[in-house]
């Protein structure tokens, strides 16, 4: 079984969960990335990822000789994913403006940043953060999405899914974030928000589908990571693959204005997700050809669950001029 990746996105309890995985598996089985100045990382990844040569598959190799139950660090998500999976991969989002709120306080507490919150957030690097650690992994196709203003039922779902203890715990919580926030004045919320719109919109699906997984779960329903892909004229289509370990096909009902307009499993290959990893070695894909017009609502339900993908209908977009 392939460690777990964990792609820490700074100041969304991610220390909380760093030490709670060092209690659950030892320290000693965990590797850590966190840039070639910092001395967490770990002396495996700087041998082979920050030396003369950067040979991602040799560490993966020795990582595998080394028996690591995790890897983790402030990384994208493609670091790794191709290397481990996107089945093994997790993260936990925070409601983006208290987040990079909670940056600037840690910045100002750790490393003497001397600019106003406003100079700090108008900086680009800083802006949409979680949007980017996530870029080009589909938030529908990771192993666990966890939420930091719901972490310990984020860990429930985690230790049910992955078969793992890690305990729960609150760390590096800073005490003055939220004090950067409240003292913007209206006109400059609005421009934290428009600068961080893509995180917002990330954060609001990512809600949405941790809510739907988390009550599967309490149901007892097996969940499947699934995402509508593609609605125009003449098709539907998209992907969808089992959490656990079954490898059978998933079969996926197509809804047409409320009403179901066919069935498929999804035994297409979909080249395009094989980087990640995913099950059946990318054969997880299914598409319906229909005779679709502007405005019709498509959804499309998981026939052995009733799982609902897109959470919300999706409308079929106008053709372009």
């Amino acid at each position: 079984m392939p460690p777990l990746f964990f792609v820490h996105i700074p100041k969304t309890a991610g220390t909380s969960f760093r030490l709670g995985a060092e209690a659950a598996f030892g320290a000693e089985a965990i590797a850590y990335d966190y840039g070639a100045e910092s001395a967490v990382t770990s002396a495996l990844v700087k041998a082979h990822l920050y030396g003369d040569l950067h040979d991602v598959w040799g560490f993966g190799q020795a990582s595998a000789a080394a028996g690591h139950a995790m890897i983790g660090g402030h990384v994208n998500a493609d670091r790794f994913v191709s290397l481990f999976g996107v089945g093994r991969t997790l993260t936990f989002l925070r409601e983006p403006l208290p987040r990079i709120a909670s940056d600037y306080a840690h910045f100002v507490r750790h490393y003497d940043y001397k600019g106003s919150f406003r100079d700090f957030y108008s900086r680009p690097v800083m802006q949409n953060r979680q949007s980017r650690f996530l870029q080009g992994v589909d938030l529908e196709a990771l192993g666990l999405l966890g939420l930091t203003e719901r972490y310990g039922e984020s860990l429930e779902l985690l230790n049910a899914h992955f078969g793992t203890a890690v305990p729960l715990r609150k760390d590096n919580r800073g005490k003055r974030s939220q004090a950067a926030l409240d003292a913007l004045s209206a006109e400059e919320r609005d421009e934290l928000t428009q600068l961080n719109r893509r995180d917002i919109a990330l954060y609001a699906r990512a809600v949405g589908l941790f809510e739907a997984r988390l009550e599967s779960f309490r149901a007892g329903r097996p969940w499947a990571h699934a995402r509508l892909v593609e609605t125009n004229a003449k098709r539907v289509a998209g992907w969808a693959w089992w959490a656990d370990a079954r490898d059978a096909p998933v079969e996926v009902e197509v809804w047409i204005n409320g009403k179901q307009a066919g069935e498929c499993p999804t035994v297409e290959l979909r080249p395009g997700l094989c980087r990640l990893r995913p099950p059946r070695g990318g054969y997880v894909g299914f598409h319906l050809p229909a005779k679709l017009t502007p405005g019709d609502r498509v959804q499309c339900r998981v026939a052995e669950t009733g799982q609902w993908f897109p959470l919300k209908p999706r409308r079929v977009p106008a053709p372009e001029a």
